[in-house]
């Protein structure tokens, strides 16, 4: 019998969204996995002290408790993050993801985390060879 299926199944898009398993959301949260399996299954309720663990993940309340809202809290006015790298992008990315079935938002990671991969690698390349072309000129200057 569920308890409570919307929170349920929001605690579940939640996790999803962060791209956790249970287990790892689990350990993230300090909640323990049957009690969580129980939420997501809609057997039990969440009572403040795990709500209070689930909302340290990043989760805006007001959408898990209501589903009203977003799934991400907007960040607060007086907040400057624009010392913060690609924050905002970041942000978006994950708006992007969490509207995403499971299978579309692992391809879309695993696109974006190969094109990462392939960045990293041609910059330390390109390391490389600026490394290679100095002690070059070095040697040639000392022949």
């Amino acid at each position: 019998m569920k308890c409570d299926a919307d929170i349920a199944d929001r605690i579940k898009a939640w996790r999803h969204a962060l791209g956790l398993t249970q287990d790892e959301f689990s350990r993230r949260s300090g909640i323990s996995k049957a009690t969580l399996v129980g939420y997501e299954v809609g057997q039990r309720k969440p009572g403040s002290d795990a709500l209070a663990a689930i909302a340290r993940t990043g989760v805006d309340m007001r959408w898990l408790l209501t589903g009203e809202g977003e799934m991400l809290p907007k960040p607060a006015p007086d907040k400057d993050f624009s010392d913060v790298p690609y924050a905002r992008r970041l942000e978006k990315i994950g708006l992007l993801l969490a509207g995403l079935t499971e299978q579309e938002a692992a391809a879309f990671l695993d696109e974006m985390f190969a094109r990462a991969h392939d960045a990293a690698r041609r910059h330390e390349l390109e390391q490389a060879l600026i490394q290679m072309r100095a002690e070059l000129d070095r040697l040639k200057k000392t022949a």
